[in-house]
């Protein structure tokens, strides 16, 4: 009980001291991005295990963006070694202090504009980390997109996943460097035998 409770407070540590946000903003006169001038307030994770269908959800939030107050931070992702999930992300603006828009259609739709990117960060073994995601889901061009992915559990480690949703309007070529951060927060987790 004393280690569980000693990992849930390094991943916690862990989270509290690298979580960043940023919202999108206009950077030329071709930019299409509908959401315009919009902060993602919410982002959502939904593991579902692919054999035994156990779903685990986390999300992070911060209703009045960067400033205010403090966000609600993840919950840690308590994940089993030897299992695969099927990840689904999704994103979230508020228009007022209390309702949520989904925009992963959006997204979705500007697929060709956007990619998620999910940085595995190890606490116990850097920088070989215990989790292997990849993308499902694919824009127009047949370049990933990243809403839909897989998570495979390697070995027992403990970390973060950092999850950025990268605006890359005419310059997207399915890596992460090149656009502007919509969104960056990290996700603590928690694999175990």
């Amino acid at each position: 009980m004393k280690t569980q409770s000693k990992i849930t407070m390094l991943a916690m540590a862990l989270l509290i001291g690298s979580m960043a946000f940023q919202s999108c903003e206009k950077h030329d006169d071709n930019h299409q991005h509908t959401d315009e001038g919009e902060l993602i307030t919410k982002v959502e994770i939904l593991l579902i295990d692919t054999i035994s269908k156990d779903t685990l959800f986390t999300l992070w939030s911060d209703m009045d963006g960067i400033g205010g107050n403090n966000p609600n931070m993840p919950d840690t992702l308590n994940l089993k070694q030897g299992k695969t999930y099927v990840g689904l992300t999704r994103f979230y603006t508020n228009h007022d202090a209390i309702s949520f828009h989904d925009i992963n259609q959006e997204i979705k739709d500007e697929g060709e504009n956007h990619l998620l990117c999910f940085d595995v960060n190890s606490m116990t073994m850097p920088p070989n980390a215990g989790i292997t995601i990849t993308r499902a889901d694919k824009d127009k061009n047949g370049l990933e997109i990243g809403l839909e992915t897989m998570w495979k559990m390697n070995r027992t480690d403990i970390g973060s996943v950092k999850v950025r949703l990268k605006h890359q309007p005419g310059i997207k070529n399915g890596n992460c460097d090149p656009g502007e951060t919509d969104v960056e927060v990290d996700f603590p987790f928690v694999i175990t035998n």
